[in-house]
């Protein structure tokens, strides 16, 4: 009778590492799962060849007087303004979790230590050096047992790096992706914002004529918070207000059907507007004022100031509002398509002979 082949036992599989964020038991995971729920639903279409949530939401500012467009307007602003203290308090939590995994990492030293000062091999390499007999069993056995209790407390505290589900969801409600760079475009140029990439939120914010509040600037900064309205709308170079973009158009949809979402203007007292708010951050971060700093208007003194900024957050410094410039600004990285807090001015120690 011949022999039964010995069956063979696939070897164990090894689970993928998981990605940062991606932790079953991340607690931050199922506040971005609502985000990218709400984003999710922004950008779907109720039908196949239907515009878009957003598209469908935006309409109703042709009828900003009435009831039902002012009530849509209100949700829309509040569910942005609740965007800008998610954003804070995203970022203040990273902070603390930066605070916490230290504490946390110094908990499994600490542990580490105690057990290796009152395991029995240890204390029996002491005793043979001070020429005792070694001990039959360890002073403390049950040390390591609780000590073990105490790292897998200290391991349920959340990493830095849990948080990045909720940075990424934020990153695509609000980021500015901008078209082509400004060496391109005429001041005769309406078009200067991808729709397609563009945070959705955003376009709502810029679309209804809401605002949005940018914090974060650190502790006891004045500003505490800038209001925006329509930075990142339009492309900034180094010119006079007159040679700049009179106003920006957002349109959506194919040549044979387009509509406008968002126009803004950029002429008489609005004028240099959005270069205002790009000081007011830059204040509120404590970046030095030059002397006779006109704020509305991009000048030289105006562009040493973005320099200093790109400087300092380790971006090309060019004295231009380029896309990764403009959203550091307002706390988001075209690097990581996540979070990042812009720095505060930190003034370059003197030499000293």
């Amino acid at each position: 009778m011949p022999d039964t082949p010995t069956p063979i036992t696939p070897a164990p599989q090894t689970p993928p590492a998981p990605v940062p964020g991606d932790r079953a038991d991340n607690p931050f995971r199922a506040l971005a799962l609502l985000l990218e729920a709400v984003r999710t639903s922004l950008e779907s279409s109720k039908a196949p060849g239907k515009a878009p949530r957003w598209v469908r939401i935006v309409r109703v500012r042709e009828f900003k007087d009435d009831v039902i467009a002012g009530g849509v307007s209100k949700t829309v602003d509040v569910l942005v303004t609740a965007m800008g203290y998610l954003q804070r308090f995203s970022l203040d939590a990273s902070d603390l979790l930066i605070q916490g995994d230290a504490a946390k990492a110094l908990v499994e030293v600490s542990a580490e230590f105690i057990k290796k000062a009152t395991s029995k091999e240890f204390v029996n390499a002491l005793e043979l050096a001070i020429g005792q007999e070694p001990s039959a069993s360890a002073p403390i056995p049950d040390v390591g047992s609780v000590i073990d209790k105490i790292v897998a407390i200290a391991d349920k505290v959340p990493e830095p790096e849990d948080l990045e589900v909720i940075g990424r969801e934020l990153y695509k409600l609000l980021a500015i992706d901008l078209k082509t760079s400004e060496d391109d475009l005429a001041a005769a140029t309406t078009d200067h914002v991808l729709i397609e990439t563009t945070g959705k939120l955003r376009l709502l914010q810029w679309g209804l004529g809401n605002t949005f509040k940018l914090q974060n600037f650190g502790k006891g900064a004045t500003p505490a918070e800038a209001v925006l309205t329509s930075l990142g709308s339009r492309r900034l170079w180094l010119a006079t207000n007159a040679k700049l973009p009179q106003r920006t158009i957002g349109k959506w949809g194919d040549d044979n059907n387009q509509e406008t979402v968002f126009e803004l203007q950029f002429a008489g007292d609005k004028a240099g507007a959005d270069i205002a708010e790009v000081n007011t951050i830059l204040d509120g971060l404590g970046y030095p004022v030059p002397s006779g700093l006109d704020r509305k208007v991009f000048s030289d003194k105006f562009a040493e100031r973005l320099k200093a900024f790109q400087k300092i957050n380790s971006l090309e410094i060019t004295g231009k509002l380029d896309k990764a410039t403009l959203n550091r600004l307002l706390h988001l990285d075209t690097e990581t398509l996540s979070l990042k807090r812009a720095k505060r001015y930190k003034a370059e120690p003197e030499v000293t002979s």
